[in-house]
């Protein structure tokens, strides 16, 4: 069981690198200034939530494939 536990985990780090550098040149990383409306404060908008969570969810769901094609 560890075994599997331990397999899964490394396949699932090593899809998620590889979709992450996927991902990052299909969406890329943005960073700008945005104003909050009333004109006096500012902050940072950046999109790196969803090109983590994107990756992340891709590379689950092909380790989850994966596993059921080939366990």
């Amino acid at each position: 069981m560890m075994e599997a536990i331990a397999s899964f985990l490394i396949l699932l780090i090593i899809y998620f690198l590889g979709i992450l550098a996927i991902v990052q040149l299909a969406i890329r990383p943005m960073k700008r200034m945005v104003d909050n409306g009333d004109g006096t404060n500012k902050h940072w908008e950046t999109n790196h939530l969803k090109i983590l969570a994107l990756s992340f969810l891709l590379s689950l769901i092909t380790t989850t494939i994966a596993y059921l094609i080939f366990p």
